[in-house]
Order: C-alpha cells, then structure tokens, then sequence
C-alpha cells in the first residue's frame, strides 16, 4: 500500500531539506520587480505559463571554448561536478529563482485539468546523446516515466513523497498525480536530481545517459572535456561554445592561479582571498548574487529559563518593544559591514517570492529611528531595557553582533554579548535557550523557508525557537504553500510577508551575505545570480572569450 501524507507532513518535510546552522544560530536583494504581482491567476483546467526557450541575440552561432573551475572534492561517483550535471542532462522544466519563471526544457506546455493532476506535454523528436556506436536512443514520455519511478524507489523526495502516480498516455505526454497540493514542485523537477537519465553511459565519465546541452567526451587527467549536443538542431536551444571544459583542482589556490594564468574563465570563489586575487586580472568581470543564508536578530517569547530573563522575554511580548527594537537597527549600516544585501522574510536569493528590495526600505519596520525606538520603550514602561544577545564565535558574526549592540544601546536599549562556542550555541538556540540571539541561518535553499521559520511550528512543524504565533500569518503561508502554480505562489508568499512584517514579529531578518565569481574577459551568457538555473537552462547561451584559452584542452591544474 503508498504511504499517504498530509499536506502539513510533507510541506515540512520538504522544507527541512537541505536546511542547516551555522554561525551564529540558525547558522535573500530583492529583485525591484518581479513576476509575482502580476499576471492571470491559474486555475485547475487551465494551462500554467511555461516560457520557451530564451530567444537568441544575433550574435555568432559558435562563440568559442568556456574553462569552468571547480574543486575536485565535487566530483560525484558518476564522475560529474553539479554544475557539469546540469549542463549534461535535461529536466522537465527549469526555474528562474530571481523571478519564479518556469522555463521549458523537455517539456513543452504544462496544464493543471484538476487540483492534484499536472499534464505535461513534451517536445517531440528529444533523443539521449550517443553512444560510442553513434546510437541515440528516443527520449518519450514512457522512458521518462520508468527513469521517474526508479527515482522514488530511491527515495528521491518530489517522486516519492510528493508525486503519487506517473501516466504516459502517449509519447509526447506525462501526467503526474500528487499526493497534496505542492508549492515548490516546479523548484524540485527542475533539481540535479531529477534530471532524466538514460540507458547505458559515457566512456568518459560513469554517469549515465542524458540529453542535455553538452555531453562528456573524455576526462585528460583531472579536467572533464565536453562537446555540444549534436543532435539539439533548433537554434534556440543550440549551444553557442564549441566546447565546455571543467577543470578540477584539490586547491582553491590551484583555481586562483588558474584563472590569473587564462586557464580558467569563470570561477566562483570560495573565500576573500581568491576574490581579491582575481581583482588583478585585466579585463575580469565580477558577478555577485545574493547567499542562500540570513542573518537576523531572534527575540524569544518562550518562558524565560531563568530569572534573569523574565523581564526581558515578558518585554518582547509587548509590540512596542519589538518595534522599538526595529527601528533601533540600522540595516543598511548592517550591509555595508558584511557586503551582503537587505533580506525580508525570505532570502533575496529568490527575488520572485522575495518582498522587493524598495518595499523594505519603505517598510515602517525597516526605518532607522532612535528617538522613535526611545518613545516606543518609554511608553511601555521599559527604559533601558537589559538584554542579553547569544551569538556564536565566529569573526564576521562578532564584528556584527557587536554592531547591532552598539546601535540597540543608542536606542536606550542595554544589550550585552553572551559568546558561545558554535555547537554550543547552535544546540541552545535549537532548544530555544536564549533571551535574544544572533544568527546565522545557512542553505536556504527553498523560498519557503523564510516563510515557515515564523510560523507557530516553525520548520519542523511542532514549535517555533523563539515562540512567536500568529493564526492569520499561518493561515497565509498555508495558503501560500498550497499553490502548485508558481504565479500564485509567489503572489500568496508575498502577501504573507506582508502580513507578517505588519504584526511585528520577533525575529527581524537583517541581510543576506553576498557571494561573488570572476569572469574572463569575453565571457557572455553566464548569469551567477540564476544559481542552477544558469547551467540548467542558460548553458546553451554562454560564450567563450575571443581568445582562446591559454591552456590546452585537458590541462591539469594539480
């Protein structure tokens, strides 16, 4: 008999993947505008906007060789580093997380005839790459129906939790039934681990079969060479580089001297270090994009373990008090110390689902007021106010902290530091033994996170860390998550935080660190801030340097 599950189970479990602390506690910019606000509503029976293939620029139909450098710790037992997955194996769908789009890979059209059911049509004429002999196997609706059902066996989550049954009435058309309405289903098909997966596999690499952009011809010591598909004759979806070439280093130095040397054209760094090596390279071009992580202030309304903390948890029951804590922060100060960039309730990695960055900092809870954040604790009778700040003994997370002190103590406030070893900390504020704390939250690698770490149930759907509750609030995000159709859901996740930041809550997101690679000059086409999106769909629009690369195809930068 199938296992059935609720929607809260699920919705849970799906949240918690991936999820860790770091730093401080619990250890994303806002695009401006995005798809969330606007556009048709789908309803069950209509059919989900699924966006073509993105539109070529008149440019040359081959730009050049690409050198990508990743540590050779990446490197999976089928021989390919993630972003090499991606670019090797083709999905249903892909999903741009800085706007929600879902962009069509295999599929073609995708319809919702009933709440549970999603219809998806396929491009036809898809085949697998070829094998040694030149043979390349078609790719249906049936083949990938049977790849789909071995991957539930092997407990990968959306086919063996979320998805109840895979029909392949033709060719060119699957049906998925769910289990419970799932919001991020569009987010998991377009994952590594859904990538289709033929017979047989590459001499090159172990992996399997696939069918996307490039395929693997050969591995010269520790680099990876790929050709484009030969078999993609549609100029939309074509590659643009004559070849893809992945270098593996043991070192993140061994990348940095890879790519001063012209050996590696587009390395995303790993530390300051590499960044402030490849500044000295001419013509580079920085990309940036905003951290899966968060860092913010959690105030605790769980009864206090202590005397010490009575006064200070019965204070943050009061509105007031949260608010004049608000006001008392200086989150653009914030940014400029860490380089990060303004978070709502969820991460400016997902601008799609994100609050826009000039919604925030219009936001009467985001403005920095100090006489305002006096007033708010005089009126409720809690003048300097003490306040004890747990945070982990991390450097960045120290120099911060001690920032968010200082600014709460011109306020009227007075906070003091309370360091903890980070296991230690990470342990205590999992058990919410802490008056307010300092953290860090790391692999938010979902949009619904942020919304679910202020829910009554927090992410694990049985309490909050730090006892906050608002029916309405979690009334919305279980509206929110409820939505397959992403336009919807990212309509609902908004309207939300919304609701949310109007209550006051007691965790006040700060910023989202920024993470950041060098491109060579000439490189075109690579778009950091689309994460997997960028080698999942875009691949097949990067472009080389002019110039080739200084390095035979096959160096070993070890």
């Amino acid at each position: 008999m199938t296992a059935r599950h609720t929607r809260r189970q699920f919705l849970a479990r799906a949240g918690m993947l991936g999820v860790g602390i770091a730093g401080a506690a619990l250890v994303g910019c806002t695009s401006d505008e995005g798809g969330a606000d606007g556009g048709p509503e789908a309803v069950p029976g209509s059919r989900l906007r699924v966006r073509s293939p993105l539109p070529r620029t008149e440019r040359p139909t081959t730009a050049g060789a690409l050198h990508l450098g990743v540590l050779a710790s990446q490197v999976g037992a089928d021989g390919l580093d993630p972003t090499s997955r991606l670019a090797v194996y083709s999905r249903l769908v892909g999903v741009d997380p800085r706007t929600a789009s879902v962009y069509g890979d295999l599929a073609r059209e995708v319809e919702l005839p009933e709440p549970l059911t999603v219809r998806i049509g396929l491009r036809a004429g898809a085949y697998f790459h070829p094998d040694s002999s030149g043979t390349a196997l078609p790719l249906t609706a049936g083949v990938i129906a049977a790849d789909f059902r071995r991957r539930a066996s092997e407990a990968v989550f959306v086919f063996s939790d979320v998805i109840e049954e895979i029909e392949a009435p033709s060719e060119t058309e699957l049906v998925l039934r769910l289990r419970a309405p799932f919001s991020l289903l569009f987010e998991f098909l377009a994952r590594e681990d859904a990538s289709i997966r033929g017979e047989g596999s590459y001499g090159a690499v172990a992996a399997p079969m696939g069918s996307g952009a490039f395929m693997p011809q050969r591995v010269d010591g520790g680099t990876l060479v790929m050709r484009p598909n030969p078999l993609l004759e549609d100029k939309d979806v074509r590659p643009r580089l004559s070849g893809l070439t992945v270098h593996r280093a043991e070192r993140p130095g061994d990348l940095d001297v890879g790519f001063a040397d012209g050996v590696v054209h587009v390395y995303h760094h790993l530390g300051e270090a590499g960044r402030q090596a490849a500044r000295a390279v001419p013509g580079r071009v920085e990309a940036t994009r905003a951290h899966q992580r968060m860092r913010g202030l959690a105030l605790s309304q769980l009864p206090p373990r202590d005397q010490a903390s009575e006064e200070a948890v019965r204070a943050f029951r009061d509105a007031r008090v949260r608010r004049a804590l608000s006001l008392a922060l200086d989150r653009e100060a914030l940014t400029v110390l860490d380089g990060g960039l303004l978070c709502g309730p969820v991460g400016p990695a997902f601008g799609g689902d994100a609050l826009p960055r000039v919604e925030l900092q219009s936001h009467p809870l985001y403005q920095h007021n100090q006489q305002g954040a006096r007033e708010l604790l005089r009126a409720a009778g809690y003048e300097d106010l003490p306040i004890r700040i747990a945070h982990a003994d991390t450097p960045m997370l120290l120099s911060m902290a001690q920032t968010v002190v200082d600014q709460l103590g011109a306020a009227g406030f007075q906070p003091r530091l309370v360091t903890r070893p980070q296991p230690e900390f990470q342990a205590a504020f999992l058990a919410g033994d802490f008056e307010a704390a300092f953290f860090e939250l790391d692999r938010l690698n979902t949009p619904d996170i942020g919304l679910r770490l202020h829910t009554s149930g927090g992410l694990d759907g049985t309490r909050s860390p730090w006892g906050y509750s608002d029916p309405i609030y979690d009334a919305a995000v279980r509206d929110a998550l409820s939505q397959v159709d992403p336009v919807l859901r990212t309509r609902r996740a908004r309207e939300a935080q919304r609701l949310l930041l109007d209550s006051i809550p007691a965790m006040f997101p700060l910023t989202a660190p920024s993470e950041y690679a060098s491109l060579a000059e000439g490189v075109r086409g690579y778009e950091f801030d689309a994460f997997d999106f960028n080698a999942g769909i875009l691949a097949s629009q990067w472009e080389g340097p002019a110039t080739p690369s200084v390095a035979a195809p096959g160096a070993n930068l070890r």
